[in-house]
């Protein structure tokens, strides 16, 4: 027959359990605290969401200024072609002058 002393004193006792719900509260709110600091408050999202904001903006201002550049190296390639050609008739009708 087991000893029943040894199972009285692995009983929880209201000393136990009292001890543990003093801790209790504080291990929550540590782990409150912790879940809490994973996550950026109110106001940092907020200033997040504008500088994102802000970054799309640029990046739109930027595309904008991008296709603007190649519309214009279009307009430029074009006039190169233009001169090149004038500068053949010219070269074409001095000889014939000549």
């Amino acid at each position: 027959m087991p000893d029943t002393r040894d199972y009285d004193n692995r009983k929880i006792g209201f000393n136990n359990l009292d001890n543990f719900l003093k801790i209790a509260p504080l291990i929550g709110m540590t782990i409150l605290v912790y879940l809490q600091s994973l996550f950026p408050s109110k106001t940092d999202f907020e200033k997040m969401e504008q500088m994102m904001y802000g970054i799309e903006k640029q990046i739109i201002e930027i595309k904008t200024l991008q296709s603007t550049v190649a519309v214009n190296t279009k307009a430029i390639q074009d006039i190169q072609q233009k001169l090149q050609a004038l500068e053949i008739q010219i070269v074409k009708i001095q000889q014939q002058n000549n």
